[in-house]
């Protein structure tokens, strides 16, 4: 038995096909005994809302900065819609799950993020948060009973209450919480694609720095294998990344351990 964490992002929430897949990934896990959590952001679904409520979207660095219109927004997608819209979608496919976020059952603890420097300036994001804390015991109750927790990308802090956070750090740190196995990390390609657009099916350091020296390691692909194999060097067994489509099929990328890419200047600038 193992216990495997999935990441998913508003344009899988957004995809019946993908679910579909996801659905049919989760029957497998469960039928061999595995375990399965569900970490989903909204990035997506934030967006939409935001632009229909004429509310500005606002993000530095790819990354999001939030006001307090910011979070009441990410209330009615990643702690609301999205969540739900995900737990009825697997009741419909017969899997039992529960819909809850890092606010709920004390599971996870955050302080504000201060500002942090880009392109030499300061820049404040506002009410996200920095993880401090993660208390397993609600999750691991929801596994013991059976049931498939999809934890919505919310934390809370003492101080300012609830705060939006980054969806692949708060899975890496619910993923070390609580010993999993394998990350899973869906994203919209088949998997790491190389030169000639083909699928990697393996990863390691000296390869990804020589896919950025090459250019096939480009764009979004950049900050996620530097979170992946920060998961990695963090103690995460296995990571694997995938899409719907590849993850049910057995495909993907995972990274494997191996190789120094911690000289290269491009990897440091990622970071």
């Amino acid at each position: 038995m193992s216990k495997k964490l999935i990441k998913l992002s508003g344009n899988v929430l957004a995809d019946t096909n993908a679910l579909g897949k996801l659905a049919e990934f989760i029957h497998k896990c469960r039928v061999q005994g595995d375990l399965v959590i569900l970490v989903h952001g909204g990035g997506k679904q934030i967006n939409e809302l935001s632009r229909r409520m004429d509310i500005p979207v606002h993000q530095m660095a790819g990354r999001r900065v939030t006001n307090e219109e910011t979070r009441e927004i990410l209330l009615y997608t990643v702690g609301g819609k999205a969540n739900r819209e995900l737990v009825s979608f697997l009741r419909s496919n017969e899997i039992s799950s529960v819909g809850i976020t890092g606010i709920d059952g004390e599971l996870t603890t955050a302080f504000r993020r201060p500002p942090l420097e880009i392109d030499g300036e300061p820049v404040d994001f506002g009410l996200v948060g920095e993880m401090k804390a993660v208390d397993r015991t609600l999750v691991e109750h929801l596994l013991k009973w059976g049931y498939v927790p999809v934890i919505g990308c919310l934390t809370w802090s003492p101080e300012e209450g609830i705060l939006n956070i980054n969806a692949d750090t708060f899975s890496i740190r619910i993923s070390l919480a609580m010993q999993v196995d394998e990350l899973i990390m869906l994203m919209e390609p088949p998997a790491v694609l190389d030169a000639a657009g083909k699928p990697v099916p393996e990863l390691n350091r000296n390869d990804w720095q020589h896919g950025l020296r090459e250019g096939w390691v480009k764009d979004g692909m950049k900050p996620k294998l530097l979170t992946a194999f920060d998961a990695m060097d963090k103690g995460i067994p296995s990571v694997l990344l995938a899409n719907a489509d590849t993850l049910a099929a057995g495909g993907g990328t995972r990274l494997i351990t191996g190789g120094d890419a911690g000289g290269d200047n491009e990897v440091n600038a990622l970071q």
